[in-house]
C-alpha cells in the first residue's frame, strides 16, 4: 500500500499520467537523438574537442536564450511555448531525417554541430517552460513528488533510448533513430493540445498578483535567497563534471573501451537506469536523511564514480561506475531543482526556472569545452579524471553555499 500524501496518487490522474507518458516519450526520441548525433561524429572526427563539441553547442543555447524564454513564457504562457518548441524541434529533426535517409550521412562536423545547435534552441524553450507548467498541474503539496516522477520519466528515457537508438542505429542506421526521434515531438504535441492546467496561483504568496518579473527583479530576488541561490551554485558546480563526462563519455566508449555504437548505447543505458533509481529513491531517502546531507553525498558518490570511469578502461566497470553516477546525479538535481521551485515566487517561477537552467546548461558547457580542451593535453582518461576531482571539491562549499530543508 502507498502511504498516503507520498505523491503516488498523482498517478490516479489521467491528466497527469498522460503528461508523465509524453514526457517520457520525448526524452526517448532525444536519447536517441543525441545518441546518433554523437556516434556519428566520431566517425567524422578523430578530434577529441570536436567530439566533445557536440555536448557544448547542444548546451550553449541555454546560455544566450534562457533568460528572454522564461520571461517570455512566463507572459505567454507555458504550455503555448512548448507547443512552439514542440513543433521547432521537430522541424529540426524531420530535416536531418530526410538528409540521412536521401544520402546518407554526409555531414560536416561544423553542419551538423550547427544542426545540434538549432536542436538546443528548442530544448531551451521545452526545459524552461516545462518545470512551472508542471508546478501549476498539480497541488502544491504534490510539486516534490511531480518533480521526483518527472526525473524519473526522463531517466527511464536515458535508460532505454540508448539500447533502442544503439540497436536502430547498429542495424538499421542514422535515419530510422532520426525519424523515431521525430515521432516523439508529435507525440508530445498532440498531449499538450489537451492538457489543461486549472491550479492558480496561491493565495498565500505574496507575489502571486504581481505581472511577470523582470530580469533584474528575478537576479535581485536570487541575490536576497539563500535558499535560491545556494542549490542554484552547488547544482551547477556539480554539472560542470556532468558536461564533461557525457562530452568525452564517446570517445571513452571508443577509443579506451573500444566498443561500437551499442556498446555506447549499452553504457548510456546504466547512466539511465542510474538515474531512474535515484529519481524512484530520492523520496523515500528525503523520509531519512536531512537534504543538506543527502545533497552533499550524492555529490561525493558523483566524484568517486567519475574519477572510477577514468581509471578502467572495461565495459562492465564503467557501466558500473555509470550507475552509481548516474543515480548520486538524480539525487542532487531533484533536491536542488525541488527547492528552487518552492522558494520560487509565483509570478517568477518560469523565469527563476530559466536561471536555474541557464546555471545547469551553462556548467555543462563550460565542462565539456573546457576538459574537452584538457583531453587534446592530457587525453581522454586524464580528463575525465581531473572532472571527477573537480566535482569532489565542490564540498568545500558546502557551508558557503547550503541547500536547506524543503517543505
Amino acid at each position: 500500500m502507498t502511504k498516503p500524501g507520498s505523491g503516488y496518487e498523482l498517478f490516479g490522474q489521467q491528466q497527469f499520467r498522460n503528461v508523465w507518458t509524453a514526457n517520457l516519450v520525448f526524452n526517448l526520441g532525444l536519447v536517441m537523438l543525441n545518441l546518433g548525433v554523437a556516434w556519428t561524429m566520431t566517425s567524422l572526427t578523430d578530434s577529441p574537442f570536436l567530439v566533445s563539441m557536440v555536448q557544448t553547442v547542444s548546451s550553449l543555447p541555454f546560455i544566450l536564450f534562457a533568460v528572454p524564454l522564461g520571461i517570455a513564457t512566463d507572459s505567454v504562457g507555458h504550455r503555448r511555448m512548448m507547443v512552439v518548441s514542440q513543433v521547432w524541434m521537430l522541424g529540426v529533426t524531420g530535416l536531418l531525417a530526410v538528409i540521412a535517409l536521401a544520402g546518407g550521412w554526409n555531414l560536416t562536423p561544423r553542419l551538423l554541430l550547427f544542426a545540434m545547435f538549432l536542436l538546443g534552441v528548442g530544448v531551451v524553450v521545452q526545459q524552461s517552460s516545462w518545470k512551472p507548467f508542471l508546478f501549476e498541474l498539480v497541488p502544491k503539496d504534490k510539486v516534490v513528488a511531480a518533480l521526483s516522477f518527472n526525473s524519473l520519466s526522463s531517466d527511464i528515457g536515458r535508460a532505454t533510448g540508448p539500447a533502442i537508438g544503439g540497436y536502430l542505429m547498429g542495424y538499421f542506421g542514422t535515419a530510422v533513430v532520426l525519424f523515431t526521434s521525430a515521432v516523439s515531438h508529435l507525440f508530445m504535441i498532440s498531449v499538450l493540445k489537451t492538457t489543461r492546467q486549472e491550479r492558480i496561483a496561491d493565495a498565500d504568496d505574496p507575489a502571486a498578483a504581481d505581472s511577470p518579473g523582470s530580469l533584474r527583479h528575478a537576479f535581485e530576488f536570487i541575490r536576497r535567497s539563500p535558499n535560491l541561490y545556494g542549490p542554484i551554485i552547488r547544482t551547477a558546480m556539480v554539472m560542470v563534471t556532468c558536461g564533461a563526462v557525457l562530452g568525452l563519455l564517446p570517445l571513452e566508449a571508443k577509443e579506451n573501451i573500444q566498443t561500437g555504437p551499442i556498446g555506447y548505447g549499452g553504457l548510456l543505458a546504466a547512466l539511465g537506469i542510474g538515474s531512474a533509481a535515484g529519481a524512484a529513491l530520492t523520496p523515500v531517502l528525503r523520509r531519512h536523511v536531512r537534504v543538506p546531507v543527502l545533497s552533499a553525498a550524492a555529490a561525493v558518490v558523483l566524484g568517486l564514480a567519475v574519477i572510477g570511469i577514468s581509471q578502467w578502461d572495461s565495459m562492465v566497470l564503467d557501466a558500473s561506475f555509470l550507475l552509481f553516477y548516474g543515480c548520486a546525479w538524480s539525487i542532487v538535481s531533484i533536491t536542488h531543482l525541488s527547492a528552487v521551485q518552492i522558494a520560487s515566487p509565483e509570478n517568477m517561477r518560469g523565469l527563476i526556472a530559466a536561471v536555474y537552467v541557464l546555471a545547469v546548461q551553462g556548467a555543462m558547457t563550460a565542462g565539456s569545452f573546457g576538459f574537452g580542451l584538457a583531453a587534446q593535453q592530457i587525453g581522454v582518461s586524464g580528463a575525465i579524471l581531473t572532472s571527477g576531482i573537480f566535482a569532489l571539491s565542490s564540498l568545500l562549499f558546502v557551508r558557503r553555499f547550503p541547500v536547506t530543508e524543503q517543505h
